[in-house]
């Protein structure tokens, strides 16, 4: 005989859970009469909640199809232009002056001017591992991996100007206020300027294609699956 969630037992009249199988006092079988997982009311909510549950699977996949439409859009200019510089580029100019200017009370003069550098590679790696380990979501980490790509490659164009100083500065001069024509002449590299930018630039390139396969492929694994129906 059951009641609400428990479920007697026939031989020693112990109670225990409708699920049991056996009792937990004598370890006789259950007679498995119908429980409240088994009525039409409870299958009927189960549809439901996987019906919802589906509806939003299906809205987030979709989103996520916007987003890689959206990052494969700005993203292309990077690999057929040699030194683009688009909305991506425009959202890390803030951070990379506020690098120098959080840096510049206290910190040394070559630490300052590679303040901006450090925060426009540094925001975008924090939030990818924010994302990935603290979120468990892979293909956000993966938008601010794009971030950071481009962020490499618009330091390997900083970079390659470095010896020729033709680039527009943020509210400076470029003969005085150019960061990695300082940081090269510091570290005597200034000759190797523009083979070091190649570098970084191709590094940024070959991230941002690899970023996308993955942004793809975890589009293409994230399909939702049409919701199985109650069992019985």
């Amino acid at each position: 005989m059951s009641s609400g969630a428990y479920r007697r037992c026939p031989n020693c009249g112990a109670s225990n859970r409708a699920a049991d199988p056996q009792c937990f006092q004598c370890h006789g079988a259950l007679a498995q009469g119908p429980g409240p997982a088994d009525s039409p009311a409870f299958s009927a909510a189960l549809g439901v909640a996987r019906e919802v549950q589906h509806l939003q699977e299906t809205w987030r996949w979709r989103f996520h199809v916007f987003v890689l439409a959206l990052a494969g859009w700005l993203a292309y200019p990077y690999f057929t232009r040699p030194a683009h510089y688009g909305i991506l580029d425009y959202a890390i100019l803030p951070f990379h002056e506020a690098g120098h200017l959080v840096l510049m009370p206290f910190a040394p003069q070559f630490l300052v001017a590679a303040g901006g550098t450090l925060a426009q590679l540094g925001l975008p790696l924090g939030f990818a591992l924010y994302f990935y380990f603290r979120r468990r979501e892979p293909f956000s980490a993966c938008v601010a991996l794009l971030w950071l790509c481009a962020s490499v490659q618009n330091m390997g164009i900083y970079m390659k100007d470095a010896r020729f100083l033709l680039l527009p500065l943020f509210g400076a001069d470029p003969l005085d206020g150019h960061d990695w024509n300082y940081l090269f002449g510091q570290m005597r590299l200034l000759h190797r300027s523009v083979e070091i930018g190649e570098f970084f630039q191709g590094l940024g390139r070959v991230g941002m294609a690899g970023v996308l396969a993955a942004m793809a492929g975890l589009v293409f694994r994230g399909r939702p699956q049409p919701p199985s129906p109650p069992g019985p």
